[in-house]
């Protein structure tokens, strides 16, 4: 499948329990077009940032926190959001997460997920689109037509 924009979770997905980017996660960002990625993340903006710079990674240009919607994830507000402030239908979307609240927001907005730390959470597997035990495991090529496309390395036991 090919998408216009990547759309990540922040806390999992990107920065680890140090607050530390996990690997792969600074290389993948700094490779996307600023304006065809966002972050969508439970934490508030303040603190979103924070985590954000001191992992050194980019602040997008569209980052969504829970001070700009009125519900959480699992509701797909967040997604939708990011997705509009990029100029997407949310199909067009592929989502990075790493939790069930995270993913079932992604689903219920209508768009594709990539369950990162899938071994965790096995459960995942019935909503994701693609499953990984690491950013690393998944790869993002840009098309031809400028779209992004995916290819995982498959799970293993």
């Amino acid at each position: 499948m090919e998408y216009e924009a990547l759309l990540f979770d922040l806390y999992g997905t990107l920065i680890d329990e140090r607050s530390q980017a996990v690997p792969g996660a600074v290389d993948l960002l700094t490779a996307l077009a600023p304006e065809r990625w966002a972050i969508v993340t439970s934490c508030y903006g303040s603190l979103a940032r924070e985590l954000l710079a001191r992992a050194a990674l980019p602040i997008p240009g569209v980052l969504v926190t829970s001070d700009q919607v009125e519900a959480n994830k699992p509701s797909p507000e967040g997604y939708r959001l990011a997705a509009r402030r990029l100029g997407y239908v949310p199909q067009a979307c592929l989502v990075f997460e790493d939790s069930a609240h995270g993913v079932a927001a992604a689903v219920a907005a209508g768009m594709d997920v990539v369950a990162v730390c899938a071994i965790r959470d096995p459960k995942l597997a019935r909503w994701a689109t693609a499953l990984v035990a690491r950013l690393t495991d998944a790869r993002i090529t840009t098309t031809p037509e400028g779209r992004y496309s995916l290819s995982v390395r498959p799970l293993t036991a």
